[in-house]
């Protein structure tokens, strides 16, 4: 029980320091003219920003602050420097965009009363986004229940093979959720609508549909803007436009695998492996080949059948997921740890119930 209390008074700080930080950001940085003036004047933050799941040392603290934190509030600083994020008003929405994987939706006014069919539409969306959630969280919690029940009775049989298809499934599913309820928060807060994270994964058609417009859209936005579009702009010159794309598309990749490598690094403190380097590597050349091979078919008249594209996309994914994205958290214990968190938590809870 102490460890959990300590634990939340470390996480307080942090949360402090952060808004500290952002709040900084928001009222010197963004008077200072953007490019590499701004960009000095937020590299402290940056600093800061980094070193904070090294005061932690729970695995799911860790592991999000790496990611939400180290990552994408630190990407999201650089666009900031360079002038992007300039147009939100408050200063809470400023702290949760750039701290939060969210972005806030940009409405297009109009003075024309809402018709039914917006109405409507509008309706079945948010319909779909919760029942989304309520799927990802069975997935969830039917994934943490077989790897509990493996653990103590099966594992002995193969358990690396079982142990990185139920992590893998965790996780995916894992992220979901967790993303979905930081935005739930977020717009309790700001009261404002906010961008999809993510759109539906499992229904992928290609590689270049899951990773560009379908997984984990709040980090694919920042890859493009400071990654992307700037090498493509550089290789275009040379290349021309038609191929620029490739080495855009691989240092994409790449970027995302060296920032991939960095949670396992906060979470065991230990040396990189580079298998998840390595995952991005051989989905990032995949889409570079896909790239063409659908140029081609497309001139030809020819194409594949979601019914067919579906599940080899997905399937791929997973496979490569499975076998390698996910493979340096199981060598660090973070599995084990993660369950150990959940029950941990779960008897604070009581405890803390039963007192009050």
């Amino acid at each position: 029980m102490d460890a959990i209390e300590d634990e939340l008074r470390n996480f307080t700080k942090v949360v402090f320091i952060v808004s500290l930080s952002l709040t900084y950001c928001y009222f010197i940085s963004s008077r200072i003219p953007k490019g590499k003036p701004r960009l000095l004047s937020v590299l402290p933050v940056i600093y800061i920003l980094t070193s904070f799941p090294l005061t932690l040392s729970s695995f799911f603290l860790q592991f999000y602050s790496a990611l939400c934190i180290v990552w994408l509030a630190n990407f999201k600083l650089v666009l900031f420097a360079l002038g992007k994020h300039d147009n939100i008003s408050a200063l809470l929405d400023f702290i949760l965009v750039i701290a939060f994987p969210i972005k806030i939706k940009a409405f297009q006014h109009n003075t024309n009363k809402e018709s039914p069919t917006t109405s409507n539409t509008g309706s079945k969306c948010a319909f779909k986004l919760g029942l989304a959630f309520v799927i990802n969280a069975f997935i969830w919690s039917i994934s943490v229940l077989l790897y509990v029940l493996y653990k103590e009775h099966i594992s002995s049989m193969n358990p690396i093979v079982v142990v990185h298809i139920l992590y893998s499934t965790r996780m995916h599913f894992g992220i979901q959720i967790q993303f979905a309820l930081v935005a739930a928060l977020s717009k309790l807060l700001t009261g404002k609508e906010l961008e999809p994270q993510f759109n539906n994964p499992h229904l992928s058609t290609s590689l270049g549909n899951f990773w560009s417009k379908r997984w984990n859209l709040m980090i694919n936005k920042s890859l493009k803007s400071l990654i992307h579009e700037p090498i493509r702009s550089l290789f275009t010159p040379v290349l021309g436009r038609r191929w620029a794309i490739h080495p855009a598309i691989l240092a994409t990749f790449v970027v995302s695998g060296l920032m991939h490598e960095l949670i396992p690094f906060y979470v065991g403190r230990t040396r990189p492996t580079w298998e998840v380097l390595w995952f991005f590597i051989i989905n990032g050349l995949c889409v570079t080949i896909e790239v063409e091979i659908k140029k081609k078919a497309s001139k030809s008249g020819w194409k594949l059948h979601p019914i067919i594209s579906t599940p080899l996309t997905v399937g791929f994914v997973m496979a490569t997921a499975i076998w390698l994205c996910y493979a340096e958290l199981i060598h660090c214990g973070a599995d084990v740890r993660e369950i150990k968190e959940y029950g941990a938590l779960v008897d604070y809870v009581k405890h803390r119930l039963r007192i009050a």
